[in-house]
């Protein structure tokens, strides 16, 4: 857990077990990391490099060798700090050329196709259904986000009722799962023979069409004539489909 929660902040899998190894052994030559940590010994060099610059690690000289220490714990959390302050001040550095840079990008066109891969690219969308604060339509529903984003969409259905943003949610019938339970959204079934690993999502004058498989990747659609199309294909399953 420790060296996983060191990955997530920052530290490649390399510099972690250096790190912990370091916070175990004491202040240690080259050689003794190496073995505890059985990483190249070339490597090793290169990731010490990255974690002093990090302020993470510190050495040294006896006896014309390098003894080489971890920083105390505590002093994750200023990096994490020092991470913030760069994070803040990249920010104020874009909003700074943003005039200059969106008068780069040429006029969108009313009618467009985008593809987003990744689970980044699955928030990336749901983003755009929260910012644009229109209605929901979705249909193709077996609780697959749920698995695939976990915590993130959860937080997001807590969004959408906040903001107050409706929503109609067809899903495909299984008697052994739980009937569907949020409070801000009317729901209807349909049978699970129906079933799909994609799930469509019509929003404003865009559908999202999300295909939740191991590489989860979303196309999005923006154009009215589509969206009024998918809109009334939903508007017909909508009335087949049953109450639970």
């Amino acid at each position: 857990m420790e060296k996983q929660t060191l990955i997530k902040i920052g530290l490649t899998e390399n510099e972690a077990d250096i790190y912990l190894a370091l916070l175990s052994l004491g202040p240690s030559l080259v050689s003794k990391i190496v073995g505890k940590t059985r990483i190249n010994r070339t490597h090793i060099y290169d990731r010490l490099s990255h974690l002093i610059k990090k302020g993470l690690v510190s050495y040294v000289i006896k006896n014309n060798r390098k003894h080489f220490h971890a920083a105390e714990p505590k002093r994750l959390i200023r990096y994490l700090e020092e991470k913030q302050e760069e994070i803040k001040k990249e920010m104020d550095d874009v909003k700074t050329i943003l005039p200059k840079l969106e008068k780069i990008v040429p006029e969108k066109k009313d009618e467009s196709v985008e593809v987003y891969e990744g689970k980044e690219g699955l928030k990336t969308i749901l983003e755009d259904i929260i910012r644009s604060k229109q209605d929901v339509l979705t249909y193709g529903s077996e609780g697959n986000f749920s698995n695939v984003l976990r915590f993130y969409f959860k937080h997001y259905l807590k969004r959408l009722e906040q903001i107050g943003i409706s929503m109609k949610v067809i899903f495909n019938y299984d008697a052994s799962k739980k009937p569907f339970t949020w409070k801000f959204a009317e729901a209807r079934y349909i049978s699970k023979q129906y079933k799909s690993p994609t799930e469509t999502t019509i929003y404003g004058d865009k559908v999202a069409i999300f295909i939740l498989t191991e590489s989860p990747k979303v196309v999005l659609i923006k154009s009215k004539t589509i969206t009024d199309s998918y809109r009334k294909y939903f508007n017909i399953l909508w009335k087949t489909a049953k109450k639970r």
